[in-house]
């Protein structure tokens, strides 16, 4: 039985060969032949994964933010190496709890949170992830629609 560190490690070779994309294709050209016509619908979701919270000076926050390495990190390939450069902040939003005297706070909480969004879609059905995609949190979900996460020839 495989531990968890060999199943990530073989992810990291599939992504780091393109193979991934490959093996979905080869997956979903199987389907029909297997029986399944994955046309019953669609559910599509997106899961927050949270990120290690980094401790970045404003200079540095404002480098990652326009997409550059900060001067200081080049020289430290150690430091370059620990530092999650992709990971967005946002805001998640969630209803507030009740109060000890049973009353309901009239505002929603809105709780920072760092880290990427899993979007997938899924057949209804046959529950098979058909595509899927990641980016950070602050990432819009409509955009991933229109990027081809919602598969148009499943009409049900």
């Amino acid at each position: 039985m495989q531990d968890a560190k060999t199943l990530w490690l073989f992810r990291e070779r599939l992504t780091q060969a393109g193979a991934i994309e490959r093996l979905f294709a080869r997956f979903d050209a199987t389907l029909p032949n297997a029986c399944y016509l994955p046309m019953s619908g669609q559910t599509l979701d997106a899961t927050l994964v949270a990120a290690p919270k980094q401790r970045n000076t404003n200079v540095e926050k404002l480098d990652l933010q326009e997409g550059r390495i900060p001067q200081n990190w080049q020289d430290k390939p150690s430091k370059l190496s620990h530092k999650d450069r992709y990971a967005r902040w946002t805001l998640k939003f969630t209803k507030a709890k009740r109060q000890d005297d049973g009353m309901i706070p009239a505002t929603d909480l809105a709780i920072s949170f760092l880290g990427y969004k899993f979007h997938i879609s899924i057949d209804r059905k046959f529950r098979f992830i058909r595509k899927w995609k990641t980016t950070n949190t602050a990432a819009s979900d409509g955009a991933r629609l229109r990027e081809g996460l919602l598969d148009k020839t499943n009409t049900a």
